[in-house]
Order: structure tokens, then C-alpha cells, then sequence
């Protein structure tokens, strides 16, 4: 595995290679970014991991300042697992001038994650961009936990007609079923029991809403159980699959996206459902 701190020296190192396939993340690795590597390694031998954490895309300087930086932590596990390269960028490298993008973000950057995280979408938005033309890679892969963004950049590259092609991954999950993610390093020990209580929420919600419950219901209900977990709840909606947009009667693939803070962490989550049929 090659570490590249410069995009300079990253763009002479690219020159010959085909069928690049990119993992872009902010660090703090752990096992569901493995599993990218590892979806990675079926398509191509290729592989660029990135490590950035991207400014741009924090609404605060606490939650920016806060988040977990590992790179040496990060470059042992990637060791020995397929890396071709492993690019660190600066700010300064990444951003010489004021970041700036020309692409018209959708409405639905402003829902959800969106309403309470102003210009985050647009600022990962920005940094996929970046990444995208100085790596102009065949593959980037993406997973299902944060949908809305991954919903955003597959719409970012086919409006903007990039040859890219986006792969999904799964979220990985702990066995009790805690989606993984950086920010749970940041949680306090009694606080992780209530970070499970989520998904559990989602599950039970997905079924009542499968069941026949009306979604207004079905949601108040789970953020009733929520709070009294000690959560604050951000957002817990259902919307169409396809396109993030509140469900008609007649839509049935749905999913539904929960947010909130325990304490100062905020984590998410979701689960894709569909309803069944009726004759």
C-alpha cells in the first residue's frame, strides 16, 4: 500500500492505472469500512482509499474539532487488505481556494439530515466532486447507513453525467445490531445500550407501518420510546425509497430514517421495507 499526501503526487502515480475503484472516507476506520475494501476487491485490484476530513460538510467547529482523527490507528488496519493507495490530503490541497460548487444541489438536500445540517450536503457534495475529477475512477462505493447522501451523489453523477458507476454497500452492523460508525467511539459506555434502542425503534415501526398502522402513528410512537431512552430525536420519518419524497398511499417501497443526540453524539440510521400488496 502506497501513502500519497499530495494530489500532485497522487495524479503521477494514476497515469497508468485502469478500472480504479474509490473509497472515500473521513477516517477512523472500522470494520464496516473493511467491508467496502472487500466488496471493493470483487470489481477491481485497484483500489484508492481516501482519508479526508472534509471541513466543509460540519456545521459546527466543536463537531469538526471533536471528530475522531486515527491515521496511524487507520493505516495498520489497512495493511495486508488490498489497498492500492491510501491518499491523506491537507486542507490547503484539497481547498487552495474557497471550495466552490457549480452544481445546483436538489431540494431534498434541505430535508432531513439537511434541515438541521445546513450546506452539509452541499459541502459533501463539494468534496465528492473534487475527488471524483482528480481520481476519475470507474467505481466509488457507498453505504446504505447515510442513504440521503448516498441518494444525493448517485443523483450528483447522473445529472452531471459523470462515467462513474456507484456501488452500494450494506450497512454492518454490531450484534446487537448497532449500525457502525466513527461517531460511536464518541459515546459514553451507559449511553451505547440507548444507541441500539434506534434500529429497534426502526424495526418496530417498519412492521406496524407493514401491518396496516398509520405512519403518523407508528412514528410518534417509536420516538415516544425514544426519549424516554433518553434520546433526542432530530428526525423520524418514512419516505419513498426511490426518491426520498413523503409516500403516497400507493407507494409501497418505503424506508425509514431516524436521527438524533445522545448527549453531544449524533448518530443515524435507517430500514428499507416494503408493504405488501393487497388484492
Amino acid at each position: 500500500m502506497k501513502i500519497i499526501k499530495s494530489s500532485l503526487e497522487l495524479k503521477a502515480n494514476l497515469n497508468k492505472i485502469e478500472d480504479i475503484f474509490l473509497i472515500p472516507t473521513m477516517g477512523n476506520l472500522h470494520e464496516g469500512h473493511i467491508s467496502l475494501i472487500k466488496e471493493a476487491k470483487k470489481i477491481s485490484k485497484n483500489i484508492i482509499l481516501t482519508i479526508f476530513v472534509n471541513p466543509i460538510q460540519f456545521n459546527s467547529k466543536n463537531d469538526l474539532n471533536s471528530y475522531p482523527r486515527t491515521l496511524n490507528q487507520d493505516i495498520n488496519l489497512l495493511k495486508g487488505n488490498g489497498v492500492s493507495i491510501l491518499f491523506t490530503p491537507s486542507v490547503k490541497d484539497i481547498y487552495p481556494k474557497n471550495p466552490n460548487l457549480s452544481y445546483k444541489m436538489p431540494l431534498i438536500s434541505n430535508e432531513l439530515c439537511g434541515k438541521s445540517r445546513k450546506g452539509h450536503f452541499k459541502g459533501v457534495i463539494t468534496i465528492i466532486d473534487k475527488l471524483f475529477n482528480l481520481i476519475m475512477p470507474s467505481y466509488a462505493i457507498f453505504g446504505k447507513k447515510d442513504y440521503q447522501q448516498l441518494y444525493l451523489i448517485k443523483r450528483f453523477v447522473f445529472e452531471t453525467k459523470l462515467p462513474i458507476n456507484i456501488i452500494e454497500a450494506p450497512t454492518i452492523r454490531n450484534k446487537n445490531n448497532l449500525a457502525l460508525s466513527s461517531r460511536n467511539n464518541l459515546l459514553f459506555k451507559n449511553d451505547v445500550d440507548k444507541a441500539e434502542s434506534l434500529y429497534k425503534q426502526l424495526k418496530i415501526c417498519a412492521e406496524s407501518i407493514s401491518k396496516g398502522k398509520k405512519i403518523y402513528d407508528a412514528e410518534l410512537i417509536a420516538k415516544q420510546n425514544l426519549i424516554k431512552e433518553g434520546w433526542e430525536i432530530d428526525y423520524f420519518e418514512t419516505r419513498r425509497q426511490t426518491d426520498l419524497k413523503k409516500p403516497s398511499y400507493n407507494d409501497l417501497k418505503l424506508i425509514i430514517l431516524g436521527a438524533g443526540f445522545l448527549g453531544k453524539v449524533r448518530l443515524i440510521d435507517n430500514i428499507e421495507f416494503c408493504i405488501p400488496r393487497t388484492n
